[in-house]
């Protein structure tokens, strides 16, 4: 059975587990002891050498970075390419949106979560992280204004990747509502089939 190494509360193994939810494939979640630093040492490290999660096995395949893993389960579990599309201006598209998420939504809706988890490590203030956020939000909602997804007209892994930490916002201390656009499109979001919550639940 596919495994999936990562803490639960771990915003980049939820988009994984969103994923896989909505492609309907079973996996093991493998628990990781963040706080005690098991990602830090053997055996997770030669999963991943960066010490990273989350990191994935599927039989003798093992890859890790939440991208990747988007990558290979839409790639491997999606016949239909609608997750991740193979003509090159659609694929060009979600990479775009991906590189969005790993970098600007990365250092603003993911870090004001992850500040929470692990202030010691997250040193800005959280007026910093709150334009931050501001920012790439804003930035979205225009995009969103004539359209219902990031990258194309239905739901990519793009999508997936950038709702786990914008959706987590409100419930960090950042009020998302003020983005009309955006909470439309974390609305539509969660009403996709297989759509979950951080706790693996569908949402009500």
């Amino acid at each position: 059975m596919l495994r999936v190494h990562s803490t639960m509360p771990s915003i980049n193994g939820y988009k994984v587990r969103i994923l896989l939810s909505m492609l309907n494939v079973p996996f093991e979640r493998v628990d990781i002891d963040m706080y005690g630093g098991e990602h830090k040492r053997e055996p997770f490290l030669s999963l991943n050498p960066f010490g990273q999660m989350p990191a994935m096995q599927d039989g003798g395949f093992t890859i890790a970075d939440s991208h990747a893993c988007l990558v290979y389960l839409a790639r491997k579990y999606d016949p239909a390419n609608r997750w991740l599309p193979n003509d090159a201006e659609g694929e060009a598209k979600v990479a775009e949106w991906l590189s969005k998420s790993a970098n600007e939504v990365h250092q603003g809706p993911w870090m004001k979560r992850a500040k929470i988890r692990r202030p010691d490590a997250i040193k800005l203030p959280d007026e910093e992280i709150d334009a931050r956020c501001d920012h790439v939000l804003g930035i979205m909602d225009g995009h969103l204004r004539e359209r219902d997804w990031l990258a194309l007209d239905h739901p990519t892994i793009a999508d997936v990747s950038c709702f786990a930490p914008i959706s987590l916002l409100k419930i960090s201390g950042y009020d998302t509502d003020k983005w009309d656009n955006v909470t439309r499109w974390l609305d539509g979001f969660r009403t996709l089939p297989g759509a979950i919550d951080p706790d693996g639940k569908p949402f009500a």
